[in-house]
């Protein structure tokens, strides 16, 4: 009963800390990079969904007691595979940088309904009038 009460108060902080309830935003900050980690239950991918700059790096670790990979939905199609990570044991992590602006739904080809999705926006523009200084 106190595990199952534990597991669930674990998920209520994970999930207020995304949503910004804790003062961390959604696709926390670690060492400059945004985390995406991999959970034994849902939402498996946490944040399932992340929004990144152009240029900024993305990581993903895998807290879950399986094996997972990261693979970018175009993978195998005619699209072209934009990432892949391979297995990813449990304690193991994998980084990718340099997304050009776009949508990235990817998935976990053990696991198929493990789902998510980065989306990279544009940096934003520096250009300002000078007439409205």
């Amino acid at each position: 009963m106190f595990r199952k009460i534990l597991k669930k108060l674990v998920i209520l902080i994970v999930v207020a800390g995304a949503s910004g309830l804790l003062g961390v935003p959604a696709g926390f900050a670690v060492l400059g990079k945004l985390q995406i980690v991999l959970l034994d239950q849902e939402p498996f991918y946490f944040p399932a969904s992340i929004n990144l700059q152009a240029g900024q790096i993305v990581q993903w670790e895998n807290r879950s007691m399986q094996s997972h990979t990261i693979t970018h939905d175009g993978c195998g199609e005619r699209k072209g595979c934009i990432f892949h990570s391979g297995h990813l044991q449990p304690g193991e992590q994998f980084t990718v940088s340099e997304l050009p602006p776009g949508y990235y739904p990817y998935h976990c080809n053990i696991h198929p309904f493990m789902r998510g999705l980065i989306v990279v926006e544009r940096e934003p523009s520096q250009n300002f009038n000078s007439t409205e200084l």
